[in-house]
């Protein structure tokens, strides 16, 4: 799915918001910024691979936060089921 086609399904924005999705098994698709601290989504990341969630980490803080319609920048964006 393009993050174009994400900004009309619901989601969670944001690095701690979209690891508690994670961990309550709701995150279907998982978007990380390429340039974003690594030690702010590794846990993310690790996550995602234990739950085979795809990581898809084509798209800058800017682009994920455009994209999500908010005025700061996204560390992470997670689509929801």
């Amino acid at each position: 799915m393009s993050l174009e086609l994400a900004a009309s399904v619901r989601k969670t924005v944001g690095a701690k918001q979209t690891l508690k999705a994670m961990k309550r098994n709701e995150v279907t698709q998982l978007y990380i910024a390429n340039d974003c601290d690594e030690q702010v989504v590794a846990p993310l990341i690790a996550e995602a691979e234990g739950a085979h969630i795809p990581v898809d980490r084509t798209y800058t803080m800017t682009e994920l936060g455009m994209a999500c319609h908010i005025k700061v920048k996204a560390a992470a964006v997670g689509l929801l089921k």
